[in-house]
């Protein structure tokens, strides 16, 4: 692995870095980042019930409320596969580290 200047090995020959260097480099790692995961999904999720109860209340000749629950049920599923994705991935082992 080729490391940008002042992020090498310490006078190491082999071509692998440490996941201590690698974290160096690229900062917090994704592993470590489940809580603004599920923040960001509560917010997601939120930010959809928010729009539906604005297209119910406010627009409801347009947006009637069965219309509503059913996109609200819709968006949650997709959102729920989206987040499951999301922590499956982060959660993968890397194959250097």
């Amino acid at each position: 692995m080729t490391y940008p200047k002042g992020y090498s090995g310490g006078g190491r020959t082999s071509k692998g870095g440490s996941s201590d260097e690698v974290e160096h480099m690229i900062g917090r790692r994704v592993e470590k980042m489940t809580p603004v995961f599920i923040i960001g999904f509560i917010l997601c999720w939120a930010a959809t019930a928010g729009g539906v109860y604005v297209g119910v209340t406010v627009y409801p000749w347009a947006y009637p409320l069965p219309s509503g629950l059913y996109a609200l049920s819709v968006l949650t599923v997709i959102e729920a596969l989206g987040f499951f994705f999301i922590m499956k991935i982060s959660k993968e082992k890397l194959g250097y580290a």
